[in-house]
């Protein structure tokens, strides 16, 4: 019975991004990222509901150009970023060369780095620090990579002391799942993810926010400030809400330790 809720269910997501990513791609040309933006947040709640996620939590009333970062669980992160106001997407470079997602991406106004390379990161940092100050608000996940949790792998720093630089806010949220399966570790297959995601019959997921964006102009600061708010974010929810399955994909990092 898993298997044939699993596939009816990995059929409707390839289904939905086809025609979102049709859609987006014949917009690009004609239409600004506003109404790009709108289409892709009425796509994410009907994937979602395809796959079977109920989301519960708060969401921000209102946010102002600045970085929405959040821990990292896997690729689905970006459908629950709590807010349906315009945001700015990081993606890999190599999404931007592929026909129709690339143009879907460049609706949407993707930035895009090169992991890597030491010389895209910079440019994508500049590209970050360009966009907010022009009024964007961008999503970043200071993990730099996903896994299972329910804490959070060592922060990248860089951003952080961008921001104390800078004077930008951040808005931290989290994200928890009562399904561990939905962690994404390195070497796992994206294809064996997403059909053991289809296959669990329901999967909540738990959204937290701090209502006041945090700014210092201390990096070291900002870091402490916003490392401290999610540990003590994510343990609430982990407790509150005890993820099944863990461990069930391979992940040979060291446990970080709440």
């Amino acid at each position: 019975m898993k298997s044939v809720l699993g596939f009816i269910r990995v059929c409707g997501v390839f289904s939905v991004i086809l025609t979102g990513v049709l859609s987006l791609a014949f917009l690009y040309p004609f239409a600004g990222r506003k109404v790009a933006h709108r289409v892709f947040i009425a796509l994410r709640w009907v994937l979602l509901w395809i796959v079977g996620v109920k989301v519960t939590g708060p969401r921000f009333g209102s946010i102002g150009p600045g970085i929405l970062m959040a821990n990292h669980r896997s690729y689905l992160d970006v459908l629950f970023v709590p807010t349906s106001a315009l945001f700015t997407i990081v993606g890999k470079a190599e999404v931007r060369s592929w026909p129709l997602i690339g143009w879907a991406a460049r609706a949407l106004g993707v930035l895009w780095v090169k992991r890597e390379n030491k010389e895209s990161r910079v440019k994508t940092r500049e590209g970050i620090i360009e966009a907010i100050k022009g009024g964007q608000t961008v999503v970043l996940f200071p993990e730099g990579t996903s896994w299972e949790g329910p804490q959070m792998l060592p922060l990248k720093p860089g951003m952080f002391y961008e921001s104390a630089k800078h004077g930008f806010n951040i808005y931290q949220w989290s994200l928890h799942f009562d399904s561990a399966k939905t962690g994404f570790p390195v070497g796992i297959k994206f294809l064996s993810h997403l059909w053991a995601v289809c296959c669990e019959p329901k999967i909540n997921a738990y959204v937290d926010i701090r209502a006041v964006p945090i700014s210092h102009t201390d990096g070291d600061a900002l870091i402490t400030d916003a490392q401290e708010w999610w540990k003590n974010s994510l343990a609430g929810l982990s407790e509150a809400y005890p993820a099944r399955h863990s461990g069930y994909w391979p992940d040979n990092r060291m446990t970080v330790q709440a």
